[in-house]
């Protein structure tokens, strides 16, 4: 029997968002009670069996060092590895990490069970709150418990409903009833939208024709998502690609009055940036094909997930089109693509730290907050998790490191709660002015002031210790070298005639070495991944000021004019950027910050322009 106890902290939803903040909230010594309407659904990867990405993967890897768990669940889950972007900088590299999704579930459920979060299979039914201030929450089978904050991560479950085209069902995804007596509460207490997502169909593998595929073979660098982790021995898998053709898309352009989105059944706003194929088809009319990648649910899953073909269409289409693309002309489906709308509040409800303005000690954290994708929900679900430890167990936290210039969690807080949403957010490198020192390679050195033994256990803490302390060491000793340009040059690096003595550091970035030259050129032992690291920092390091410098003057800029800028005459701003610029006009630089996709790149290149046309900027 279940007795009722007082909890420090009760986390509702046991997504990604859920998962890590019951993880944090338990790790740094609160009482913390996990509720989730299914237990057979905890961890569950409703989309995508899959983690990482551009963007995406720099947010986990700052959840992986700050306690998080998706990083190291994900390598014990993984099927299948790639590194995105190789052949440009390392700022903007992503690890990407197929997933096996059963796997992925048993693996957080042993997780669960084994910390000390008392995991309550039940609905959320009610928050309790007197004097807007929590006091608890009300489940419909339990009753109420006690709680000084509540952590509120329902996914897209507030209301939520689904579309296969004109038909439709209340659930927050297929097989799960939305959540229809929570959602009262939050739409009577905050400003809400409905907001859009949606997912492909599921195929079976054995009706897929491998044979005519392109496969995409997983890496073996010994590269992976968590920092902890050393080895995958998992069974690694294919992936394969084939792609839309003109046949497909006349099928689905003849047949969008058959999509829910395209009928005008659905009027909320959808993910721009992980469109529909309906959209793909719609907005990119004018290409011959778009990639799918065939990516297997798992080792012992017959099922595939065909990434690049969400779609809300009739059932019978969705068959009609898949049958039209290269290796599925036989296909079967076992669950046909749908889209879903769901309640989500206006982040601009939320303090800067992800409580509610109007309850005291209410939290909101992942998709709730206009946001879509594993890694920004568990980012988040760190950040609401320490930042309640901060008001309900007094830690201290230097919680400067989520300033949006230190970390891309910082961007995506400081995004959400200034600029609020107007369609699901999602992280881009693109959106950090500072990405060139935001990479995932130094997130450890960017928390080095917070890491602390709760967060851990003794193997990963020495680990993480260890790393910090020979870093440091070998950084001093770099820097206690001196070479001039003849010492140089007797060594065959080709540098300027210049004079000036550069210490060990500087000189790194003339070199291209192994561990073993390293050693031998400055008599100190290193490991690949440090040097890598610490070779690209050499590399960058000129430029880090230069990104402070532009940073500082956006800040400076903010009050310029823009009234009488023609925006079409900036040749660097993208399709999109201009569309947005011209459509609301923004006066001044800050409102043209404030606009949802509008880049810190995007607002560099006004600056230049109006400087360049003879208009006094700072």
């Amino acid at each position: 029997m279940f007795h009722v106890e007082h909890y420090d902290v009760v986390v509702i939803g046991a997504g990604h968002a859920g998962i890590e903040a019951a993880n944090i909230s338990e790790k740094y010594g609160l009482k913390t009670a996990l509720i989730t309407k299914n237990y057979s659904d905890l961890g569950k990867l409703s989309c995508n069996p899959s983690i990482g990405g551009v963007g995406k993967t720099h947010i986990a890897s700052e959840v992986d060092i700050l306690g998080g768990v998706i990083c190291k669940i994900g390598d014990k889950s993984a099927i299948h590895y790639r590194v995105l972007n190789l052949s440009k900088g390392p700022a903007v590299w992503g690890v990407r990490a197929q997933i096996d999704r059963d796997l992925y579930s048993q693996n957080m459920k042993k997780f669960i069970k084994s910390s000390k979060i008392d995991l309550i299979e039940d609905e959320a039914i009610n928050i309790l709150e007197k004097n807007n201030k929590i006091i608890g929450v009300e489940l419909s089978n339990i009753g109420k418990i006690k709680s000084k904050a509540v952590i509120l991560t329902t996914g897209t479950f507030l209301n939520g409903k689904i579309y296969f085209g004109n038909e439709s069902q209340e659930a927050g995804r297929i097989g799960n009833s939305s959540s229809k007596v929570l959602a009262k509460f939050i739409n009577k207490n905050f400003k809400t939208m409905r907001l859009k997502t949606g997912t492909p169909p599921r195929i079976y593998a054995q009706s897929i024709n491998y044979d005519v595929l392109e496969p995409q073979i997983s890496e073996n660098n010994g590269i992976f998502l968590s920092y902890f982790t050393k080895q995958n021995t998992n069974k690694k898998i294919n992936c394969f690609i084939t792609k839309t053709n003109n046949k497909t898309h006349k099928i689905i352009r003849d047949n969008l009055d058959k999509s829910a989105m395209y009928s005008g059944i659905i009027k909320s706003q959808g993910v721009r940036y992980c469109p529909s194929i309906e959209d793909k088809i719609t907005k990119f009319g004018d290409r011959n094909g778009h990639n799918i990648f065939l990516e297997p649910e798992g080792l012992n899953s017959d099922l595939v997930y065909p990434n690049g073909i969400s779609n809300s269409l009739d059932k019978k289409i969705q068959l009609k089109f898949l049958r039209s693309i290269k290796g599925l002309e036989k296909c079967e489906v076992d669950q046909f693509g749908y889209a879903v709308e769901y309640d989500s509040v206006d982040p601009r409800e939320l303090k800067n730290n992800f409580e509610t303005k109007k309850i005291e000690n209410f939290f909101l954290a992942g998709q709730i907050n206009g946001t879509t994708g594993y890694e920004e929900a568990a980012g988040q679900g760190v950040y609401a998790a320490i930042h309640a430890a901060i008001k309900i167990k007094k830690i201290k936290f230097n919680t400067k490191v989520f300033e949006r210039d230190n970390s891309y969690i910082g961007v995506l807080v400081d995004d959400l709660t200034k600029l609020g949403v107007t369609e699901p957010y999602r992280m881009f490198t693109s959106r950090a002015e500072n990405r060139l020192k935001l990479r995932t390679d130094n997130s450890y050195e960017r928390f080095s002031t917070i890491i602390t033994s709760k967060a851990f256990n003794k193997t990963e803490y020495s680990l993480i210790s260890k790393n910090i302390i020979n870093e440091k060491k070998i950084l001093d000793h770099l820097k206690k070298l001196k070479y001039s340009p003849n010492d140089l040059m007797k060594k065959n690096i080709k540098v300027k005639k210049d004079g000036k003595v550069r210490n060990g550091f500087e000189v790194l970035k003339f070199l291209d070495l192994s561990p073993e030259n390293f050693k031998q050129f400055f008599n100190i032992n290193i490991s690949q991944k440090l040097l890598t690291k610490i070779h690209f920092d050499s590399k960058y390091d000129v430029f880090y000021e230069r990104e402070k410098k532009s940073f500082d003057q956006l800040s400076k800029n903010k009050n310029m004019k823009l009234t009488n800028i023609d925006f079409n005459k900036i040749p660097s701003l993208s399709k999109e950027i201009l569309e947005k610029l011209n459509k609301l006009k923004p006066e001044n630089l800050y409102d043209a910050g404030k606009i949802s996709g509008i880049t810190p790149s995007a607002l560099f290149q006004i600056v230049k322009h109006k400087k360049v046309k003879g208009t006094k900027v700072a």
